[in-house]
């Protein structure tokens, strides 16, 4: 333990109990006389209590050991306790009840996906999928709320990559807990009290283009550095994972448009769409559900835009709810949705034949799984998805040459399965139809009145124009364009 560390627990004191009780996960403080714990999921108030100079010392002791201005002028602190645990203060008048003060803690232990399995957050087909998706190097964007889960599943995302891969991460407060040889980490770092020596994350995502990366794991993104990793996404940099705030798929690509439209680069709304559609491939959802448990509730994949410029998008896998036990206790299933993804076809060829259509079919409560082949080691990646080819309805998108190894589904819905997939037939090549004969002949002209056709005739031999008005008329003598030999030029 170093000096710091001794030092903050004598000004946390109060809640030294709590940073100490595994089961708790997260420490809210609103002011000196109030302090809530959060343990398995579920908020609970504590007999804990502070004087008002205390929090504040212990709020400033915090600023200092992270070198980040904490005054009347800078109210508000995002840093991290040297043992990784987040922690976010703001201070009176701006929080009416005194100085707030939030830790989540960090666990020493390493979370992994059978930890998820334990706790019911996914089951062994969920998880074996998410491995295929990463071992496929496909770009992934982990959504959700507040306290949803999304950094935890991050890390279990990150532990399925390569050993040899060379991975550049980018965070706020560092929270990722990757275990691979080569590992290089950076965090941004706010202005100080005179503005100077801001370093954001679009800035370390600049360098990072720049250092050889194999992967690049964004801890969140935020802000208008979003268009420019979703350029990376777009231009070789494949297997990027990052989390967004958002519910559904189809709203953290509406939550990515409007972080790119902050990065203050005029470009039209349609290809701002387009690259959001063509830089991300899967979308995994979280949610904290009421009984306190964490679930993935969407895994979906990413169409390309619809004929109005619309974002579409299919789920793989989703959870649903079908009751709620009398003690609170969320209980549903994960079902497919009786579609199979565009990149079916790289499953087996990467090693991941075990990843059949049966993992897609939809399933009823109680239906057992299929047993999937978990990895005891992360498997050698995938090369990088090809980009996506445009379409009718995504013409921005440019084509690159190559093989694509499935074309995206045109419509929205794909047929369901029931059981093992058909093969599709090939269509048989259409005849070219016969050219109907032109006629050498002269075809039958329109019959006119007799007066008409008798007029026509006396003027035929010398008439050079076409007759544009009625020669009966006798109100309206002939003029001079009409006259043979003297049109006007």
């Amino acid at each position: 333990m170093t000096m710091f560390s001794e030092s903050l627990r004598a000004f946390l004191k109060p809640v030294v109990g709590l940073l100490d009780d595994p089961d708790v996960s997260e420490i809210l403080i609103n002011g000196p006389k109030e302090v809530w714990v959060e343990r398995r999921g579920r908020l609970s108030r504590t007999e804990v209590t502070f004087t008002e100079d205390g929090l504040m010392a212990a709020a400033r002791n915090m600023a200092q050991y992270v070198g980040r201005p904490l005054t009347d002028d800078h109210p508000r602190l995002d840093a991290r306790l040297p043992d990784g645990s987040r922690i976010h203060v703001v201070l009176a008048p701006v929080a009416r009840c005194g100085t707030t003060v939030s830790i989540r803690k960090f666990f020493a232990e390493r979370l992994t996906v059978q930890k998820l399995i334990e706790l019911g957050t996914v089951t062994p087909r969920v998880a074996r999928l998410l491995e295929a998706v990463v071992g496929l190097r496909l770009n992934i964007v982990v959504s959700g709320g507040t306290g949803s889960g999304k950094t935890s599943l991050l890390n279990v995302l990150s532990s399925f990559i390569a050993p040899e891969e060379r991975i550049l991460t980018i965070e706020d407060s560092a929270e990722l807990q990757l275990r691979q040889p080569h590992l290089v980490s950076f965090e941004s770092r706010p202005a100080d009290r005179l503005g100077k020596g801001e370093v954001d994350i679009g800035q370390l995502l600049h360098s990072a283009l720049r250092l050889r990366p194999d992967r690049i794991i964004v801890g969140e993104v935020r802000g208008g550095e979003c268009f420019h990793l979703l350029q990376a996404m777009n231009t070789g940099h494949g297997g990027t994972l990052t989390t967004a705030h958002a519910n559904t798929p189809v709203d953290t690509l509406r939550r990515l448009e409007s972080l790119c439209l902050l990065s203050g680069i005029d470009l039209p709304l349609r290809a701002v769409r387009a690259q959001v559609a063509s830089a991300v491939h899967v979308v995994v959802c979280c949610e904290r559900f009421p009984d306190g448990t964490r679930k993935i509730t969407h895994i979906a994949e990413v169409l390309p835009l619809d004929e109005k410029g619309e974002y579409r998008t299919q789920d793989l896998l989703s959870f649903t709810t079908t009751a709620r036990e009398k003690d609170g206790r969320v209980v549903g299933h994960f079902t497919g949705a009786g579609v199979l993804p565009g990149f079916f076809s790289r499953l087996a060829a990467n090693g991941f034949d075990d990843v059949d259509a049966s993992f897609f079919q939809k399933r009823t409560a109680g239906e057992a799984e299929p047993a999937p082949r978990m990895q005891t080691e992360p498997q050698r990646s995938a090369p990088a998805e090809p980009h996506r080819a445009a379409t009718a309805s995504d013409p921005v998108l440019a084509v690159k040459p190559g093989p694509v190894p499935r074309s995206r589904p045109v419509d929205n819905v794909q047929p369901e399965l029931a059981g093992p997939v058909p093969r599709v037939p090939v269509p048989t090549p259409r005849l070219p139809l016969a050219r109907k004969p032109v006629p050498t002949g002269p075809e039958a002209s329109i019959e006119l009145e007799p007066a008409l056709q008798a007029e026509v005739d006396r003027r035929l031999p010398t008439e050079s124009t076409l007759i544009t008005r009625n020669p009966l008329h006798e109100l309206r003598p002939l003029d001079e364009d009409t006259q043979p030999g003297t049109r006007r030029r």
